[in-house]
């Protein structure tokens, strides 16, 4: 690799064309004495085919060259000549290297199913909505970020009590053996409660403090299926403006508190009175212990969560209906023990008929007779054991969901590339767009030989977008796209911002998810994630942004306009983005800058050094000064210097949005004794390849005006290590490129993108 031709008009040797060229520019920085991101040029090997490593360090060094970025403005400048020879080596080198190793990487590594993934798994299979893995340790996170990485989703031996618990628990829920119960309904018109917890005032009409509240002492059931009808009206005026909302929470009243979960919630659009209909499971809610308690029964009761400023809910009656079943055992417990003369007559051959339909839909492919015969070998053991055949059957499925057939998308190994079979590519295809087990339709495409035919390919991916279940994917992947739960791990300073409510992140992270939705269905635009001139909104956001005319708690698309066009629009002015990269107290700019280089560019800066010197943030001198002035702490110090000059710029330019995403014009900031400065916001900044750029709308169109390809092929790479369930290797850059190319061509189209990738013979394959 020493020696390489070049575009084919003469031959570009190493060590007398490339290696004095980087000895003039690169090794003052990145050889003996110094390796700035921890990268060593001068000793850097040549051969990118037999060494991972050392492909990705060329391969960042071309990124480097292509974007401007090196050498840095402060050192000499390549020039034309010099910059062509080492990008003409470069992209003949690494092309060429890709190439080679082609067909040595790029196979998927077999992997379980996260918790996400289980607990939607489960309720496929029983058809019960139920927590499955609420017990479950947390998954690991691979290095990009993603849950479903399987080489991050480790197995221990611990786990499969775990596994084992769940497994008997839900078949306890499923296989019913109990005589049927008794079905509880209780009407109530008016609130069973004189006065509540929280000043809060039981009444039928309901605005601030007042909610419709009702006790159900004894008669309710622990188990099941149960259904609230709510008849009420809303009270609006001539002139429609707020709507109210209706939420339904079901818990019981320890003592001075009210232990509850949210049932459902909608807006009330309609005039008149009108019924509404909501179900749950009782388990998923907190229960009373019978018996015990000062307050003892189920509470339900009904809220009006747009009581600010929305006209009055008026609550008529409310039902309660519950355990509800079609007939009993209910079919849950049908599904899988199904009707049939056998079942008294000839129970080992009933088993058999259970097992063979059991295992199948478990495991997510055709089973083998040898691997039947052990499951009904291991249920005659065990029903001479049991009490009932019903124990024996339980014990026995709760075996086959402890087996890596079900626990894991396995894909059996070979000693080379091979095309998935029908079966492993609609279990792969379901995971990817459903984060759960193929549907029937899905399934009934294998079985008839046809799925892996590129138009029922194609016709499937856009199936399954367009279900309700592809919700799981846009909430997993933006999720881990872009961490989305750091959200959850800070804390916001009351004191700063009084008027702050926790559940107000809620709505923060659905802005991000309803965004990506939009663009997913629509098959609109990835430009929409950098740019645009609309945002997803409800009323709360919109008030916390300051937008007005947004009325209910619904997310919609709202036309930006007047100054809003400017501040708002794309991912970098959402307040979940901004928020979780701030400290709580202030904005971040550091965390906002490492943020877009790592989630949006994957260009991800080196980390700190263990010796780098955290900013002086307690010394109220130090606060006092402007965050530039701060940042030159990092940027005067030669430990920091050059990396803070490739961070620092992305995260001014984002100084206009407080730590929880309000848009400011100046920053009010405490520096003790109850006194507070007025501190200007500068979001000036010099980009690493000397644009300038101010402020959010600059940085905006620079970013897809300069960045866009970058852009692509980060988020094409995220969708493919997501798809996958593995990091990306050197091998795969021919193919993201491709797939960049071909989505940058296609005005990036995010519902195309998934078509390609799905296309692709990487998502084919084992």
């Amino acid at each position: 690799m020493g020696s390489v031709a070049g575009g084919g008009a003469r031959e570009i040797n190493f060590d007398t064309t490339i290696k004095p060229v980087l000895q003039e520019h690169c090794f003052k920085c990145h050889g003996p004495k110094k390796q700035k991101g921890k990268l060593r040029l001068d000793t850097l090997s040549t051969d990118l085919v037999q060494n991972q490593d050392v492909a990705e360090a060329w391969y960042a060094v071309r990124e480097a060259l292509t974007l401007g970025e090196m050498p840095p403005e402060e050192e000499t400048a390549l020039s034309r000549d010099e910059r062509e020879t080492l990008l003409s080596w470069l992209n003949t080198t690494i092309d060429r290297a890709a190439k080679l190793r082609g067909d040595k990487g790029g196979r998927v590594v077999v992997r379980r199913l996260n918790r996400v993934e289980y607990q939607n798994t489960m309720r496929d299979l029983f058809g019960l909505d139920i927590a499955y893995a609420a017990d479950f340790p947390p998954d690991g996170v691979s290095p990009d970020g993603m849950f479903n990485n399987g080489r991050s989703l480790r197995m221990m031996g611990i786990q499969f009590e775990y596994y084992l618990k769940a497994a008997r628990n839900a078949l306890d829920q499923v296989i019913l053996t109990t005589p049927e119960p008794e079905v509880f309904t209780h009407t109530f018109e008016k609130s069973t409660e004189g006065k509540w917890v929280n000043k809060i005032k039981p009444s039928n009409r309901l605005g601030q403090k007042q909610e419709f509240l009702v006790r159900i002492k004894k008669d309710y059931p622990e188990n099941g299926a149960f259904r609230i009808k709510v008849k009420a009206h809303a009270e609006f005026p001539e002139e429609r403006g707020a709507l109210p909302r209706m939420e339904v929470f079901v818990g019981y009243r320890p003592d001075t508190l009210v232990d509850r979960e949210l049932l459902a919630e909608l807006d009330i659009t309609a005039d008149g009175v009108r019924e509404y209909e909501f179900v749950g499971r009782i388990e998923n809610f907190p229960l009373p212990v019978r018996g015990q308690g000062k307050y003892p029964g189920l509470v339900i009761s009904v809220v009006n969560a747009n009581h600010d400023g929305s006209p009055p809910l008026v609550v008529e009656s409310l039902e309660f209906q519950g355990p509800l079943f079609d007939r009993w055992p209910p079919a849950q417990h049908r599904r899988i023990l199904h009707d049939s003369d056998l079942r008294h007559s000839h129970e080992a051959d009933y088993a058999l008929e259970v097992i063979e339909r059991f295992l199948p839909r478990a495991w997510r492919r055709p089973v083998m007779d040898s691997e039947v015969e052990r499951f009904i070998d291991f249920f005659k053991t065990q029903r001479r054991e049991s009490p009932t055949f019903e124990e024996a059957i339980k014990e026995t499925l709760a075996m086959a969901l402890i087996s890596p057939s079900f626990l894991y998308l396995l894909e059996p190994d070979s000693d080379e590339p091979r095309r998935l079979n029908s079966f492993e590519l609609a279990s792969r295809l379901s995971y990817f767009l459903w984060s759960t087990m193929p549907d029937e339709v899905l399934m009934t495409s294998v079985r008839s030989g046809v799925l892996q035919e590129p138009d029922e390919l194609a016709k499937q991916v856009s199936r399954m977008i367009g279900d309700d279940r592809s919700r799981q994917f846009v909430e997993q992947f933006t999720a881990q796209w872009l961490d989305l739960d750091a959200i959850d791990r800070l804390v916001i300073d009351k004191k700063l911002y009084p008027d702050f409510r926790p559940d107000l992140s809620h709505d923060m992270r659905s802005e991000t998810e309803e965004l990506f939705a939009h663009i997913l269905r629509n098959d609109l635009s990835a430009r929409h994630f950098i740019t645009s001139d609309f945002v997803m909104l409800n009323n709360r956001l919109a008030r916390h942004y300051g937008i007005e005319g947004v009325y209910g708690g619904e997310f919609r698309p709202v036309a930006l306009s007047g100054d809003h066009a400017s501040r708002r629009g794309g991912l970098l002015s959402q307040a979940s983005i901004l928020m979780a990269n701030s400290t709580g107290r202030n904005s971040n700019p550091i965390k906002r800058a490492v943020f877009l280089r790592k989630r949006l560019l994957n260009d991800p800066p080196a980390p700190p050094p263990p010796n780098v010197p955290e900013l002086k943030t307690a010394d109220p001198d130090f606060a006092r000064l402007p965050i530039r002035e701060q940042l030159k702490a990092h940027v005067n110090d030669s430990a920091c210097a050059d990396c803070h000059r490739g961070i620092d710029p992305w995260g001014l330019a984002l100084e206009e949005f407080d730590a929880v995403g309000k848009w400011r014009e100046k920053i009010v900031w405490p520096v003790g004794g109850g006194k507070t400065i007025e501190l200007p916001v500068d979001a000036k900044a010099t980009l690493p390849d000397g644009r300038e750029v101010d402020g959010i709308a600059q940085l905006r169109e620079y970013l897809w005006e300069h960045r866009r390809e970058k852009f692509a092929r980060a988020l094409v790479s995220k969708l493919l290590v997501y798809s996958l369930g593995r990091s990306l290797e050197f091998s795969d850059e021919a193919a993201i490129s491709a797939l960049t190319d071909e989505f940058v061509k296609n005005e990036m189209r995010v519902g195309q993108l998934l078509q390609a990738i799905v296309a692709t013979p990487m998502f084919q394959s084992k």
